[in-house]
């Protein structure tokens, strides 16, 4: 299983293409969905190889204050009410967004942006926008100078949408809106604003750089007087991240090899990164990447999106001995 969403009252996971819900903490499941998948991409789901190369199961899944929820998976987004399910939207390029290109601000407005190869630069990059619950879809706003969308984020501390690009110095950037619509940047045209996820604190927002050929750091932007630092040097390129009830915030780093030609000084390892005061960070636990090739996925370690209280709740994949192992347990911290 995938972990997917985590809130105080449930757990949302996916299996291949079937989804379930746990009330107990991942202790029992039941059933919710199957998704109305082609029996050609259900076929070759079943064979762990094929569904790595692939990239195929459920990419993103959010559970909107509404009670619907939102699945990502098979180029569409799933709507699911109760027992009923509908495809809203296909993607005509493109596996559709990454894990955190997903998100609801708190009027109700859905936003997902566009993550597809593009390695010629030709196309435009969307970002789209629901206005109703997730039935319809619409371009809210298209880019031209980047090469995908990275993330894109609701900020419960502004009220703000931020979204993180790529993959070039000149595309990278971070940037925040109110809508969609128009966008302000705090950092642009380096490495340093390549960031897959983001956390958000009153004083400050964090992230991590997804720089997989040079050195890669967490790093934070301060919202009163916009300086930006480097906290702390980390083994890879920074994927994912999460931020628990307790205040412990978590990055999480891959294992991509030589994955745009040259690499940095890398362990080879997906490894965890938590921090209690957001300027001190530790280590905290790692995987080796396993022995397929990069072709068969990237090492990484996926957090559910949300959270209970300490508890944690993240899965690995492509490492060794714990390809798509997901796991949930209570994270302390000890100065």
């Amino acid at each position: 299983m995938v972990v997917h969403q985590m809130t105080h009252e449930e757990l949302w996971v996916s299996s291949g293409y079937a989804i379930y819900r746990s009330l107990d903490d991942g202790v029992t499941f039941n059933r919710v969905s199957d998704l109305d998948v082609s029996p050609a991409t259900r076929f070759l789901g079943k064979f762990r190889l094929l569904s790595r190369a692939l990239r195929l199961g459920v990419r993103c899944l959010r559970k909107l204050k509404s009670g619907t929820v939102l699945v990502v998976a098979d180029r569409k987004v799933f709507r699911l009410r109760g027992d009923e399910g509908e495809v809203v939207h296909s993607f005509i390029r493109g596996l559709g967004p990454l894990r955190e290109g997903v998100c609801e601000d708190d009027k109700g407005n859905c936003y997902i942006g566009e993550y597809f190869l593009n390695d010629k630069r030709k196309i435009s990059v969307n970002l789209y926008k629901s206005v109703d619950d997730g039935c319809c879809w619409e371009i809210v706003n298209s880019f031209n100078n980047i090469r995908h969308i990275h993330c894109v984020q609701y900020d419960p501390f502004s009220g703000m949408i931020w979204m993180g690009t790529g993959d070039r110095d000149r595309e990278c950037g971070i940037f925040f809106s109110d809508g969609g619509e128009s966008w302000i940047g705090i950092g642009s045209g380096s490495q340093i604003f390549r960031t897959m996820s983001l956390l958000f604190t009153e004083d400050y927002i964090y992230w991590g750089m997804d720089a997989p050929s040079r050195q890669s750091y967490i790093c934070r932007y301060a919202r009163k007087d916009r300086k930006i630092e480097l906290l702390a040097p980390v083994n890879g390129p920074v994927y994912y991240s999460s931020i628990l009830d307790n205040g412990i915030m978590l990055f999480s780093t891959g294992a991509e090899g030589k994955s745009e030609g040259k690499s940095a000084a890398w362990d080879n390892r997906a490894h965890i990164w938590a921090s209690l005061d957001g300027a001190k960070w530790e280590d905290v636990v790692s995987w080796e990447k396993d022995s397929w090739p990069h072709i068969f996925g990237h090492g990484g370690i996926l957090f559910a999106h949300g959270w209970k209280d300490r508890l944690l709740g993240f899965t690995t994949q492509c490492l060794k001995d714990s390809d798509h192992a997901s796991f949930i347990g209570y994270l302390s911290y000890h100065e």
